[in-house]
Parts: C-alpha cells; sequence; structure tokens
C-alpha cells in the first residue's frame, strides 16, 4: 500500500524537468530552508517535492487539494506524520550469515510488533479525521487504510505473532523427497501446551543406534522452518515500514509548505491559489508577483504586474539595480510552486504547464582557467537546448554579457528566435541594446519588451512596465548614491 498523497492511484507520475542550475540560480534551497524551519525531514521532503514537480493539470490540482486540507487541518496531519515518525525510527537489527535461525527469528519479531502497534494507532486516527478531509488523496488514504486494516485483521496478526515464540514446541509438517528427504516444510499453528509425560501407545519401536546423528538432522530441519519464517517476518516488517517512510516523506512536504504559509501569512505576504493554464499554451499573467524567497527575509517586497498572455519572449530592460533579477526569480519560483501543487506569493498568478524550467544566468569565472567566461555561457546555453523541448520555460540573466554587445546580438539573435520558434517561453533579462532594440524593431506579436521602474529622481519603483528598450541603465544614479553619502562624524571630510 502506498499512501498516493501525490497523485492519484493509478494516475500519471511524470515530472517537469529541471535544469541544473535552477536551484542555485533560482534560491530554490532558501524556500528549502524556510520549509523546513530547522526540520532535517521536512528540508530533505521539500527538496524532493519542489524538484519532482507535476507534469499535468489533474495532478496539480490533486495536490492543491490535499494542501488544502492539510491548511485547514494541521493538526490532525501533524498526527498522522508522528505516528509515520515513530514507526521510521522504528530500530531494525541487521542480522549476519552466521545467526542462528532462532536469533534471526527473535530480531525479526520485535520491529514488526512495534510496527503493528502503530498500525493500531494510524487505524485509530484515520476513523477519528477521515469525516473532515475534502481532498481526494486523503480521503483516499484514510478509506484505504480503514478497509485494509480493521480490527479483526490486526488482531489475527497479533496473535500469529505471540504463536511464533514457540513456547510449545513446534507443529511442522513436511513431504518426503529423494532419498527419503524432508522438503516443502509447512508451519502448522503450534501446539496450546506441551504434553506431559509418556503417552501410552500399542506396538513397539526399536532406537536407532546413532541417535545424535537422528537429533542433528532434526535441529537442521527445524532451522530451515524458524530461517524461513523469519525471512517471511523480516519482509513483512520492511513492507511495512517502506509504507511508513512513503507516508512520512509526502506528510512532511505538505507540512513544510503550510509552515512556509504560515510564515508568511505573519509576514503579511499575499499569497494566492495558482491557475495552470494547460500545457503548450503562452502566456503569464501575474498581479502583484513577488521572489517567495526574498519574501522570507522580512523585508518588504514590491509586487509586480505583468499582463503576457500570448507572449512567448519577454525582454527586461531598465536601469540597474531596478528588480530584474528578482522578478526573473520570481518568475521561476512561482512556476515551480503552482506546478508542486503549493501557493504563489502573489494577488494571482496564471500560468500555463511547463514541460521544463531552466536558467541560464551569468556564470563566475572559471576557476581552473580553462576557458574563459563566454566559453562558459556557450557551453551552459548548450546544456539546456540539449535538454529543453517544446512548452519549456527559459529564464536567462545578463546571458552573454561578458562578449561585446555586438558579437552577443549575433548570438542572442538567431538563438532566442530558433528557441521561441521552437515553442520555449523565454524571459531574457539583459543590457544588450542592440540585441533589445533590433528585436523591437521586427514588432513580433509574442514579444513583450519590459522596464524596470525609475522614478524622475532616480528612485527604483521596482516595478515592470511596458517600454521599448532603452540604451540607458542609469547606473550614474547609482554612482550618487554612493559617492554622495554623508561623510561619518568625526572624519573631518
Amino acid at each position: 500500500m502506498r499512501p498516493h498523497l501525490r497523485h492519484s492511484p493509478g494516475g500519471p507520475v511524470a515530472t517537469t524537468s529541471l535544469g541544473d542550475t535552477v536551484a542555485a540560480d533560482l534560491g530554490l534551497d532558501a524556500v528549502c530552508a524556510a520549509m523546513a524551519g530547522g526540520d532535517p525531514v521536512l528540508l530533505a521532503a521539500a527538496r524532493t517535492g519542489l524538484t519532482a514537480i507535476a507534469a499535468d493539470a489533474a495532478t496539480v490540482r490533486y495536490r492543491q487539494a490535499v494542501f488544502a486540507d492539510c491548511c485547514a487541518h494541521p493538526d490532525r496531519i501533524r498526527n498522522l506524520y508522528d505516528i509515520a515518525c515513530a514507526a521510521t525510527e522504528v530500530r531494525r537489527w541487521t542480522i549476519g550469515r552466521g545467526s542462528r535461525p532462532s536469533g534471526k527469528l527473535l530480531l525479526a519479531l520485535q520491529p514488526i510488533t512495534e510496527l503493528t502497534t502503530l498500525l493500531r494507532r494510524l487505524r485509530a486516527e484515520c476513523d477519528s479525521v477521515a469525516a473532515h478531509f475534502r481532498s481526494a488523496g486523503l480521503s483516499d488514504l484514510c478509506a484505504r487504510v480503514r478497509a485494509t486494516l480493521p480490527d479483526e485483521y490486526l488482531d489475527e496478526i497479533s496473535n500469529h505473532l505471540s504463536a511464533l515464540d514457540f513456547e510449545h514446541g513446534m507443529h511442522v509438517g513436511v513431504a518426503l523427497g529423494p532419498g527419503n528427504k524432508p522438503v516443502d516444510p509447512i508451519l502448522h499453528p503450534p501446539p496450546r501446551s506441551r504434553p506431559r509425560g509418556l503417552r501410552r501407545r500399542t506396538g513397539a519401536f526399536e532406537a536407532i543406534d546413532d541417535f545424535e546423528n537422528g537429533t542433528t538432522a532434526l535441529t537442521r530441519f527445524r532451522g530451515r522452518a524458524l530461517e524461513a519464517v523469519a525471512d517471511v517476518v523480516s519482509r513483512a516488517a520492511d513492507d511495512i515500514g517502506d509504507f511508513f517512510l512513503r507516508l512520512r516523506t509526502e506528510l512532511a512536504f505538505y507540512l513544510g509548505a503550510h509552515t512556509l504559509r504560515q510564515r508568511l501569512e505573519r509576514a503579511g505576504v499575499p499569497m494566492c491559489v495558482p491557475v495552470v493554464l494547460p500545457a503548450g499554451s503562452p502566456g503569464l499573467r501575474c498581479t502583484g508577483l513577488r521572489d517567495v524567497g526574498l519574501c522570507t527575509t522580512g523585508e518588504p517586497v514590491t509586487g509586480v504586474d505583468v499582463s503576457a498572455a500570448d507572449r512567448t519572449l519577454l525582454v527586461v530592460t531598465g536601469a540597474n539595480n531596478g528588480g530584474k533579477t528578482t522578478f526573473l526569480r520570481s518568475v521561476g519560483l512561482a512556476q515551480i510552486m503552482a506546478q508542486a501543487g503549493l501557493f504563489v506569493t502573489a494577488d494571482e498568478f496564471a500560468a500555463p504547464l511547463r514541460t521544463g524550467v531552466f536558467t541560464h544566468f551569468a556564470p563566475e569565472e572559471d576557476r581552473t582557467l580553462t576557458r574563459g567566461r563566454l566559453a562558459e555561457e556557450l557551453a551552459a546555453m548548450s546544456r539546456v537546448v540539449d535538454r529543453i523541448t517544446p512548452g519549456g520555460l527559459l529564464l536567462c540573466n545578463e546571458s552573454f554579457a561578458s562578449t561585446g554587445e555586438r558579437d552577443a546580438a549575433r548570438i542572442a539573435g538567431p538563438l532566442l528566435a530558433g528557441l521561441v520558434d521552437a515553442g520555449v517561453t523565454v524571459v531574457f533579462v539583459t543590457h544588450l541594446h542592440e540585441f533589445a532594440a533590433a528585436r523591437a524593431a521586427e514588432d513580433r506579436p509574442a514579444d513583450l519588451f519590459l522596464r524596470a521602474g525609475r522614478a524622475v529622481d532616480g528612485t527604483r519603483t521596482y516595478r515592470m512596465t511596458p517600454g521599448a528598450p532603452s540604451p540607458e541603465a542609469h547606473g550614474a544614479d547609482l554612482f550618487h548614491q554612493v559617492f554622495t553619502a554623508p561623510p561619518a562624524a568625526g572624519t573631518g571630510c
């Protein structure tokens, strides 16, 4: 049995591809750390859940419903999670090859006895919470646990486990094989009590001369039977433990998301349930979109409004330090959170399902000095092109800025044209005015040009507004901010 809290039983389990640099470029680790709150189990579950995002709308809606139940009943989810955690902490013993069969059985019985007790707790908890859940995932989990683990079944398991101590001996049936050797042992219910004294029987028997050999053969046969029983018990414990481990991981992901949501609510950050559009459709619509990672710092974050319903290329230019990179990250993180079945830090957010999310940020200098920054950029873009497919999303931050503007335009122009024509949506943050101006002059209906906002006095508004590319990056604003700062007291300057 599996929990099936992240996809419906029998449903598709395909996931969307993420680029190798997505986590580092978008700051995904900071989001996972905020979800975990210092809990290593929640941290591992967050990393798994945010890097294995759904590839179909039905799975996204399935996860959204489960997460809604988790937000509505966090204490009940926490109770289920605590039971799963207790089960994963049951000590399992490693049994060596030379161990006696009776010892192997004894060491296998201890964990499965504890796990059976936890199955009873899980069944009782599902009885208690089933009526409160509305999602298909949690409702089905409770129904399957209740149907699979009725009291009669659990009682029968406990009785069998109690009998396996063989307090009154074993009752084993065998068939005789070639050479009258015992084969195909069958374990029967053990005797309820050991007979006392000698039983009177008619007839007579003759004792064998070599009694010790007979005893040794009987001991070997008993050992074979016990070893088979120990293997069955051990496999059963493995199966139960595997179920509880999966349950813990899947519940941990939703609990981590709930922890993040509570933290953002306390900070007054707006959140919404994203609308997932059909795969392959172009466009992005958002109101008040914010970088979820930046929101966890507690600093005020300005929301961005973008309406690009039928656009496949978004070129973002404008002032330095104007929020362009933050906007780029917010788009990528929102896409990942949406396809993970969670919330988005925005007033409204709608985007199509992506077949993949990839990033291409300006790289650091190669410390091995084997190749320059441009060669490193081209190699990274080559890896993206090899993996990205139609319907994918590519986020570029100052790509090809390591070379001259004219050469960069010659590289970026045909490359982006080919990607867009192949059905890839590209968000391109750049200071390459020659490329941006040439592309804008083509007046393509699927292109949208955005500029980072700047007030007349040079103040950054951190908003993105439609506008033609400008050659001015307003770096002088930053110069004046740094060099006209008031001198420190007592310096005499």
